[in-house]
């Protein structure tokens, strides 16, 4: 087991045996900046570039744990974030499963799919697409997703993502920097909406 998930297990924060098994198989080094590799195994943000900032490990470990993502599911990704979230998504889902990722950063697309690439079993079994989009008018309604997790908050505005939610999916997003968990019980009319204060996306 990674030192990372080790420290996020003694934390209270990471608690199920696959996201456990995510962290520890996929290496947060992997997606940062050179210079940031030694902190990767710390629990703090790192800068990607691009204006943005990689959340503190504790914190994207409490937003998978209430994900629950899990083996065939479809989940969508609004945001590219370097590519670390959306692998070790990628490794839970397996190849019965897909991940789609989103966001408006050319750059960074071109960065993330690099990082992806490391790990032979994303791009070997086609779980993962990166799409860059422009505008709204570039999400379309028509797929929806069991799964649905929003890493870029500049997005969060863009679209009423909640609407791409399959019947009994799960939505986790930081919204005004607080996470935010959505649950599609049985309609859009009937989504369970919970707000979490004292978890900040983003330090303060």
């Amino acid at each position: 087991m990674s030192t990372l998930a080790n420290n996020l297990i003694h934390k209270g924060y990471l608690k199920t045996d696959i996201i456990i098994e995510a962290f520890s198989e996929i290496n947060r080094a992997e997606f940062v900046p050179d210079r940031f590799r030694v902190a990767a195994s710390s629990d703090i943000p790192l800068s990607i570039g691009h204006g943005q900032v990689l959340p503190e490990p504790s914190v994207v470990s409490f937003m998978m744990e209430l994900l629950r993502p899990a083996k065939s599911q479809d989940i969508l990704v609004v945001g590219f974030g370097g590519g670390w979230i959306i692998t070790m998504l990628s490794y839970i889902v397996g190849t019965s499963g897909s991940v789609v990722a989103i966001d408006t950063i050319h750059d960074l697309k071109e960065e993330t799919q690099k990082n992806i690439q490391k790990y032979n079993f994303v791009a070997r079994n086609n779980i993962t697409e990166l799409k860059l989009i422009n505008g709204r008018e570039d999400i379309s309604d028509e797929k929806h997703f069991d799964r649905i997790i929003v890493i870029n908050p500049d997005l969060w505005s863009l679209y009423p993502f909640r609407k791409l939610l399959n019947i009994g999916g799960v939505m986790v997003a930081p919204i005004d920097n607080v996470v935010y968990y959505f649950n599609n019980r049985a309609s859009d009319e009937e989504i369970i909406e919970e707000r979490f204060d004292s978890i900040n996306f983003l330090p303060a």
